[in-house]
Order: C-alpha cells, then structure tokens, then sequence
C-alpha cells in the first residue's frame, strides 16, 4: 500500500474556506486517533501472540527433554 505525498497530488489548503480546513482538521485528527488505537491493539496482540509462541516453544522443549 503506497501512497505518493508528492506536492502535484497534494490539495492546496491555501485555498479552503477556514470552515472547510476545521472541518478536514477534525476528521482528520479523529481517523489518527482511531488509527493510533488500533495500532496499540495491534501492539498488544503481537506481544500476545509472541509469548504464546515462547511458551509453546518452552512446552515442547519440556516435553522432549522429559522423554529422554
């Protein structure tokens, strides 16, 4: 998913009503609000799922060692 920031794409907010630029500003800062948050929920799933994987790995390692 690439997204080109380059200038010639960019929207001239020069030229918005003041209404108009509050209005893209707010939803703006409530879509990265929303974003941040799932990001964190992410976060907390990765860290989740790693140490399911370590206490996996450290199950299999227990179980391997005790039939030897």
């Amino acid at each position: 998913m690439s997204t080109d920031f380059s200038q010639k794409n960019a929207p001239d907010f020069q030229s918005w009503q003041p209404a108009t630029l509050a209005k893209f500003a707010q939803d703006a800062y409530a879509k990265m609000q929303e974003q941040q948050d799932e990001i964190m929920h992410l976060r907390q799933d990765l860290k989740t799922a790693i140490n399911a994987y370590r206490d996996l790995l450290r199950h299999v390692d227990t179980v391997r060692f005790s039939r030897v």
